[in-house]
C-alpha cells in the first residue's frame, strides 16, 4: 500500500466514532467558512460529554466497535481518533478583532486576507491549527472534514441512473410499451394546452365583464393562489370585490369598546367584593347585637 491510500485509509474504531457523534444533537453545531466552503463546527467540550453520555453507552452494546468509556480520560482517548484520522480537525474562529490582534502580534503570521473574513452574522471564519489539542476548554472548536452519506442516498442515485438508462433504451421498447408511451404523453399534452386555453378564457372573460358589469367576474378565482390542486377549482365563479380594509378609526373604536368591557367587568368584580364584604360586616354586627342581648337577660 503506498502512502496516498495510507493517509486515506479510516480505522473502522474512528469511523464508528465519526457516525456517532456526526448528528448528534448535543453538539450543538453551527456553520462557519473554511477556505470558503461552509462547514459545521462545535465545541470539543461538547464532544466529551457526548462520549460520556447515557446515550454512547447504549450504543457500545449494540455496536463492538466502540470502545468503553469510564473517565473523562477515556473519552478524550476516544475524541482524539478524529483528527488522528483526519474527520474532525481542530479550528479556531477567525473574527475582525482576533485577526487585527494576531496581525498586531505576528505581522507576518499565515493569516487569509481580510477580505476573505465572514460578513455573514452568526457563521464566523474558520482557520485550521497546528496544535491538535482535545481538551474541554471553551475555546477549542473541531471541524467535520467527514460526512457519513446513508444507504438511501446510493439507493436513489442507482435508480436515477436506472431510469436514464431505461430512457436512453426506449428505440428498444416492445411496440405495446412506446406505443403506450405516445398515448400518455399526448394525453398530457392535450391536458396541459387545456390549461393554457381556461387560463386565457378566464382572462378574456374578465377583460369583457370589467367594462360590461364592473367589477369583472373570475372563472376559477383560486386557480393560481397557493391552495391545494382541489382548492384551486372551487369555487366556480366569483366577483372581483375586494375585501374590506378595516381603517385606523375603526380599529381603535374596537380596542376602546375593548377596554370599556373590561373596565365594567372590573367594576363589577368590585362591586361584588364591596357587597361580600359589606354582608361580613353586617353578620358581625349582629353577633355583637346578640352577644349584648344575652349577656343583659343573664
Amino acid at each position: 500500500m503506498n502512502r496516498p491510500e495510507a493517509a486515506l485509509a479510516k480505522s473502522p474504531t474512528s469511523l464508528a466514532i465519526a457516525s456517532f457523534l456526526r448528528h448528534n444533537a448535543g453538539l450543538k453545531m453551527r456553520q462557519g467558512i473554511l477556505n470558503g466552503k461552509r462547514q459545521d463546527f462545535f465545541r470539543c467540550k461538547r464532544g466529551i460529554r457526548a462520549l460520556m453520555s447515557p446515550a454512547y453507552g447504549k450504543a457500545c452494546k449494540k455496536n463492538a466497535l466502540l470502545p468503553a468509556i469510564e473517565t473523562e480520560d477515556d473519552a478524550i482517548a476516544v475524541f482524539r481518533e478524529l483528527p488522528m484520522n483526519q474527520l474532525a480537525i481542530r479550528v479556531e474562529r477567525l473574527t475582525r478583532s482576533v485577526y487585527e490582534e494576531k496581525k498586531k502580534q505576528d505581522p507576518n503570521a499565515p493569516l487569509p486576507p481580510v477580505a476573505t473574513l465572514s460578513k455573514v452574522k452568526g457563521e464566523p471564519t474558520l482557520i485550521i491549527v497546528r496544535d491538535q489539542v482535545v481538551s474541554s476548554a471553551d475555546d477549542i472548536y473541531y471541524v467535520w472534514m467527514w460526512e457519513n452519506v446513508p444507504l438511501t442516498t446510493y439507493l436513489y442515485a442507482g435508480l436515477f441512473a436506472i431510469a436514464i438508462f431505461t430512457v436512453v433504451l426506449f428505440p428498444l421498447w416492445p411496440p405495446v410499451l412506446r406505443r403506450g408511451v405516445w398515448y400518455l404523453s399526448v394525453g398530457m399534452l392535450c391536458l396541459l394546452g387545456a390549461f393554457f386555453a381556461m387560463a386565457i378564457f378566464r382572462l378574456v372573460l374578465f377583460g369583457v365583464t370589467y367594462f360590461v358589469a364592473s367589477p369583472g367576474l373570475w372563472l376559477f378565482p383560486n386557480l393560481f393562489e397557493d391552495v391545494g390542486f382541489v382548492d384551486s377549482f372551487i369555487p366556480f365563479y366569483a366577483w372581483n370585490v375586494k375585501p374590506e380594509r378595516k381603517s385606523k378609526k375603526a380599529k381603535k373604536a374596537k380596542a376602546l369598546k375593548s377596554e370599556d368591557k373590561e373596565g365594567v367587568k372590573e367594576k363589577d368584580k368590585e362591586g361584588v367584593k364591596a357587597k361580600d364584604k359589606e354582608g361580613v360586616k353586617e353578620k358581625d354586627k349582629e353577633g355583637v347585637k346578640r352577644s349584648v342581648t344575652l349577656e343583659d337577660a343573664e
